[in-house]
């Protein structure tokens, strides 16, 4: 009867032979090649060099997984969802390992009838069964080779069960993530703005040439009961490149629900659409603004570096030289008046942090933002309500 394989393709084989991946003792390891297979100097030597084959293998798995392991879960699509998505895909990357390790355990299999349905491992003197120390130890053989079998075995032992550890937790969390949209709609937020950040030419193709556009993600995102859900459902669902394509429909979709512009829905994302709007009844109202506030207009007649750097900030500028938002203010307030660069605008930056604390900055910044909030309440009184 033949032996059944040491796994079966699903997360509770792969489990249950992580147990059997653990370290083989002296006295076990010399009962079994002494007392039941003669094992002469040969053919030790034979499969420590298979061994070590097989351990090339699963150090290359090990060194892959650990790159892999620290950003995979925390990033909504994936490209190497093919690579550890699933325990088949797990052993199907470590035939190797499996088979080097199947190999040494098979020689060292109990004498008499195969059981039926029983591994080789749970049939071996290697780990189970009783068995017979030997009075003289490693003293039998004149040199190192059964010593150093022995310690090839338990230090590949020891690595692959690492790389199944590993594995097995990024599919344990794979799977938590993909059942709790708590956890997973924040993965999914940050990697959608993050790709339609990178994707304006993207987005601005697919506009160009699908006016009428018909996306299947955005379509079921319409119709799902709950799309924090069926988005955790989808969690690693999407290659890398899927995923962009996705988000940009999904940014255009959103932006004219929103009656955003294009820009404006890359620049801020739907989630702060009520301080886009807000931001152009202000620029749209810039005269007045500056009629009522002398001291935010420079010498050349533009508005001032300091004021523009409070007003980026307003908008929700993380203070880098990006300047998608500066360049979003300079176009709207063309025709009404000039806005500084964004050179100018670092310059004031620098010499806030030069002569503030960080408390007296954020005292300063709270002041601005009240003030610009009354304004646009002012002008129109059912304008947006500010957060």
């Amino acid at each position: 009867m033949a032996y059944s394989t040491p796994y079966d393709y699903n997360e509770e084989s792969i489990r249950k032979l992580d147990e059997k991946f653990s370290e083989i003792e002296n006295d076990r390891f010399l009962y079994c090649i002494q007392d039941q297979q003669k094992w002469d100097i040969e053919k030790v030597n034979h499969f420590i060099a298979q061994l070590r084959t097989s351990h090339t293998f699963t150090l290359k798995e090990l060194d892959r997984l650990k790159q892999l392991e620290p950003t995979y879960n925390k990033e909504y699509s994936t490209n190497h969802r093919r690579y550890i998505t699933t325990a088949q895909e797990v052993v199907s990357k470590m035939t190797s390992t499996l088979s080097g390790f199947k190999k040494i355990v098979a020689e060292f299999r109990n004498k008499g009838k195969n059981k039926k349905d029983v591994t080789i491992m749970d049939d071996t003197s290697l780990y189970t069964g009783p068995y017979m120390k030997n009075l003289f130890g490693w003293d039998v053989y004149q040199d190192q080779s059964a010593q150093d079998l022995l310690n090839e075995l338990n230090s590949f032992l020891e690595d692959a069960t690492e790389c199944i550890d590993i594995a097995m937790k990024m599919i344990t969390d794979e799977i938590a993530i993909s059942n709790d949209p708590d956890t997973a709609f924040p993965i999914y937020q940050k990697d959608y703005y993050r790709s339609v950040s990178d994707s304006r030419l993207l987005i601005q193709m697919i506009e160009s040439q699908r006016p009428d556009l018909d996306n299947d993600f955005v379509k079921a995102l319409e119709e799902a009961e709950d799309a924090k859900k069926l988005i955790a459902s989808l969690f690693h669902t999407f290659n890398r490149e899927r995923f962009a394509y996705n988000s940009a429909c999904v940014a255009i979709h959103e932006g004219k629900k929103a009656e955003l512009t294009k820009d404006e829905s890359l620049i801020w994302g739907l989630e702060n659409e009520t301080k886009v709007k807000r931001l152009r009844l202000l620029l749209d109202h810039i005269l007045e603004y500056t009629e009522e506030n002398e001291k935010v207009i420079g010498w050349e007649g533009m508005l001032k570096g300091y004021f523009v750097m409070r007003l980026l900030y307003w908008c929700g500028w993380n203070g880098t030289k990006n300047e998608s938002m500066l360049n979003y203010i300079t176009k709207r307030c063309e025709g009404k008046i000039g806005v500084v660069k964004m050179g100018a605008v670092m310059t004031e930056k620098r010499k806030l942090a030069k002569n503030l604390s960080p408390t007296e900055d954020h005292d300063q910044q709270l002041a601005f933002n009240r003030q610009i909030d009354a304004f646009i309440d002012s002008i129109v009184p059912d304008s947006p309500e500010h957060h």
